[in-house]
């Protein structure tokens, strides 16, 4: 089969021909890909930051598809189901398994597009558990959205415990934050969209952000406790990545109510953040970090897709064989939405 292979960390991806994928046991399933989306791990993957992380590789782990090959137990899906791939292999049988802790496997045999091959091969062998159907009004390209890109937010939010009527802060409005904040507007949040980017602020303002600020322009501590008559937001997100991460967590820590909750989802490698824990306790703050989802985040997502609740956003596709291309935009600027990769 054709595939987009990472040979060397560093370097670009090639295109090659490589041997086909198998199904290894009666629960395996054979996935014909069709989209990926792209997002900034890809590029931590590429660059050789993710320790854990393979060579040679195939990346692709917000994948969608159509099923192929069934393996003889396999009765969730069949040849021709419109799928999307829950990156995560999980064992179902360790203690976080057992607790409904999946995204938090300890005997996990990888996850696609790091440890194990993704979807940037023509065929994925997949375990039946790591699928879940798209309707058929969902292109594939928005499909490849609702594993990681929505999946994620989705899993991050609900650790947050997010409630109606609640002021959610969102830091970073590219792919992970305008589907965060869509789905935050779903439960009946109130959404104050952060950026320095006026196109993401725009972008915002249309999903339903009820105020945007451009951090060049304002303090959001500032504006954000004005905002909320000097009580502070509820929940603040930083997804924002890169070198941004500590000064933008700090920002979210000094806008929370007490007892507010911030919620990390960007990171880059190798970064301290200083915390007063006398502010922290005082103020009753919580911090919750996350990464990952369970396949019932990407079920709940593609439901929310498949009803047109929450639109996948996306910036703009590009055939796989552009790939380095593709990956090369996102380096320049983290878009509006996600840079998809068709097959």
């Amino acid at each position: 089969m054709k595939a987009m292979l990472l040979k060397e960390f560093g370097q670009p991806l090639s295109w090659e021909e490589v041997p086909e994928p198998k199904i290894t046991g009666p629960r395996q399933v054979l996935v014909q890909a069709k989209a990926n989306g792209l997002c900034a791990t890809d590029l931590k993957i590429a660059d050789g930051l993710v320790k854990s992380a393979k060579k040679p590789l195939l990346l692709g782990h917000e994948s969608s598809g159509v099923v192929a090959e069934v393996g003889s137990e396999v009765e969730s899906v069949r040849p021709g189901d419109r799928v999307v791939m829950v990156a995560k292999q999980t064992c179902g049988r360790c203690r976080m398994c057992r607790a409904g802790r999946e995204e938090m496997c300890l005997s996990s045999p990888g996850r696609m597009g790091f440890e194990i091959d993704g979807g940037f091969g023509e065929l994925v062998s997949i375990s039946d558990r790591n699928l879940v159907k798209v309707g058929p009004g969902v292109s594939m390209e928005a499909a490849s959205l609702i594993g990681g890109t929505l999946g994620s937010p989705l899993h991050a939010i609900r650790m947050a415990r997010v409630e109606l009527g609640e002021t959610a802060v969102i830091f970073g409005l590219g792919g992970l934050g305008i589907h965060a904040l869509q789905i935050l507007r779903h439960l009946g949040a109130n959404v104050i969209g952060v950026d320095v980017k006026e196109e993401k602020l725009e972008a915002a303002r249309r999903l339903g952000a009820l105020h945007t600020l451009n951090a060049l322009r304002e303090d959001p501590v500032k504006a954000v406790i004005d905002m909320t008559g000097g009580v502070g937001a509820d929940v603040a997100l930083e997804i924002v990545g890169g070198a941004a991460v500590p000064p933008v967590i700090q920002q979210c820590m000094d806008l929370l109510r007490p007892g507010g909750r911030l919620v990390i989802l960007g990171y880059h490698y190798g970064q301290a953040v200083p915390i007063d824990p006398a502010k922290m306790v005082y103020r009753w703050i919580q911090i919750i970090a996350s990464h990952n989802h369970s396949v019932r985040d990407v079920a709940d997502a593609a439901s929310l897709v498949n009803d047109g609740r929450v639109k996948a956003v996306i910036s703009g596709t590009a055939p796989m064989r552009e790939a380095n291309e593709a990956l090369g935009q996102l380096r320049a600027g983290d878009p509006v939405g996600r840079i998809v990769l068709q097959w």
